[in-house]
């Protein structure tokens, strides 16, 4: 079946949701169509440092500490660029429409990330992903180098 069909069909899910929570219907949340999926697939490689995960160092970006350096000249092309490159390298099979970005004129804390994207078998249907890269309280939210609470 293809994927517009699976995407039509009520009873077919494609994957699960991150973070894995408990859902209404069963153990995890599940997606029902691919750019749900996707959606999902992007915010997890965005929001995972690179070295993080587990028999792939190279999996994931940099952003949160490129958005917050102090020295951070050529903010907006910097972060456009680590989003391009990981999403080429990690996920092929999604194209990048734009890629919005914006700090917040009362918080200079506060940095946004909106991307609309489309898969490859269906550029005609897109969908936007927002990240709130300032509130993310995750583990990868965390200095990779601060030891501290470790031993």
């Amino acid at each position: 079946m293809s994927v517009k069909g699976n995407d039509l069909n009520e009873d077919i899910y494609v994957g699960l949701e991150l973070p894995l929570t408990y859902g209404n219907y069963g153990f995890f949340n599940r997606t029902k169509t691919a750019l749900q999926q996707a959606s999902s697939n992007i915010k997890s490689l965005l929001l995972t440092n690179k070295g993080e995960r587990l028999g792939n160092p190279t999996f994931g970006t940099n952003l949160l500490s490129i958005a917050f350096e102090q020295e951070n000249t050529d903010i907006e092309s910097r972060v456009e660029e680590e989003i391009r490159s990981s999403m080429i390298e990690f996920l092929p099979f999604v194209n990048i429409v734009n890629i919005n970005q914006e700090f917040s004129s009362t918080n200079k804390n506060k940095y946004n990330v909106n991307i609309r994207f489309s898969l490859n078998v269906d550029t005609t249907t897109e969908a936007d992903l927002n990240l709130d890269l300032s509130n993310y309280t995750g583990e990868l939210a965390k200095d990779p180098h601060d030891v501290t609470g470790i031993f």
